[in-house]
């Protein structure tokens, strides 16, 4: 799923046709590897078939649709079972969305998410399915204002198409085909993050509001055995700026700071004012020739990017800082929020030889599992 593009282009793996739903004429049929093009303009979206032969102005949306049965089609060096749509939003830019059945969406969205793991692992891709299933069940319609269902991207779950299939996640994916997570009879909020380094964290500590039962910190631990996600490559990780470098970041990334001072960002002191019970750093103060900022909860992590190439986010707030006079450091455990499912720790229970519905029964308390289809 492409959002705001000024253009697209898109192709078939076998024989395609391209239609305007809005009139539904159909505006031409390719074969392989013929390149149709769509290029915004306004309200309208510009065709252009194979060979640059104008086709003219559409409203749309454009449907873009396989003719055979396991044809795929191509947009942005990415191959993508189902159809595309091309839509005009209201930024006058295009939108290109992918649209499939949950199960075939599923393939392209577990490998990303936890790994194209072994056999002996199969039961935590089994887990990572219906975790999948189920937030993608409860979330149907979450993006409709912009066109589409979901993102493809960690701001909803992680989908790479065709490319990132993998036949051992396929077969758990159909081993748990319409299995879904629920509680009291609700499909539930079933977020889940990479790493959790011992202990998951509720929800209202980490984004407030209330309370969700199934949504409470568990230890990823059974039975006095080690933590189930100690094998995870970012379990403990450290984190050092220069005190310049972590200037010019905070300049970047706070906001409501004085624009007279912003190219004289000196930072003073940063520290920590809360935790949550997990250990978790809750609000950040920091004070510099600006005045104090205090930060919460995700702000925390977007504000203290790692001094690396592209400057990612900060792996997760649990963490203890260090500030020294040319220095800050920063040593902590775990990789993102840390609600709901441990995806290393999920490996590490299939590993030690626990089932699928066990691992999320571990993670989400309460919970029931039931297939919602066949």
């Amino acid at each position: 799923m492409l959002v705001n593009r000024d253009s697209a282009s898109l192709t078939g793996t076998g024989r395609f046709r391209v239609v305007d739903r809005a009139s539904g004429e159909v505006i031409g049929t390719s074969s392989s590897g013929q390149i149709w093009k769509m290029q915004a303009k306004g309200a309208w979206i510009d065709v252009s078939a194979p060979g640059g032969g104008a086709q003219g102005l559409y409203t749309g949306p454009i449907h873009v649709n396989p003719l055979a049965r396991e044809g795929r089609i191509r947009a942005a060096d990415r191959e993508y079972r189902g159809s595309m749509e091309v839509i005009s939003n209201k930024n006058g830019k295009l939108t290109v969305v992918n649209i499939l059945d949950v199960e075939n969406y599923l393939r392209g969205v577990v490998p990303p998410e936890i790994g194209k793991l072994k056999e002996d692992r199969i039961e935590a891709l089994k887990a990572q399915a219906v975790a999948a299933r189920t937030y993608t069940v409860s979330n149907l319609g979450r993006r409709k204002a912009l066109g589409f269902d979901l993102y493809s991207t960690v701001a909803d779950q992680v989908y790479r198409g065709y490319s990132a299939e993998w036949s051992v996640a396929d077969r758990a994916i159909s081993e748990t085909r319409g299995m879904i997570a629920t509680y009291g009879g609700t499909p539930i909020a079933a977020q889940y993050s990479s790493t959790c380094a011992g202990e998951t964290e509720s929800i209202e500590e980490a984004w407030g509001g209330k309370p969700i039962p199934y949504l409470r910190s568990v230890r990823d631990r059974d039975r006095g055995s080690g933590d189930f996600c100690s094998h995870s490559p970012v379990y403990t990780w450290r984190v050092e700026w220069n005190k310049n470098t972590l200037e010019n970041i905070l300049a970047t990334r706070l906001s409501g700071l004085d624009p007279r001072k912003r190219g004289e960002f000196s930072l003073r002191d940063i520290s920590i004012k809360s935790r949550s019970p997990t250990g978790r750093v809750q609000l950040l103060e920091i004070k510099s020739n600006h005045g104090t900022t205090t930060l919460r909860g995700a702000q925390i992590r977007s504000a203290l990017r790692r001094p690396v190439r592209g400057q990612p986010m900060l792996r997760s707030t649990k963490f203890d800082l260090k500030f020294r006079t040319n220095t800050v450091v920063a040593e902590g455990g775990g990789y993102g929020h840390g609600i709901g499912m441990c995806q290393m720790g999920a490996i590490g229970m299939a590993g030690q030889g626990y089932k699928y519905d066990r691992i999320l029964k571990h993670y989400y308390r309460g919970i029931d599992l039931k297939r919602v289809y066949n």
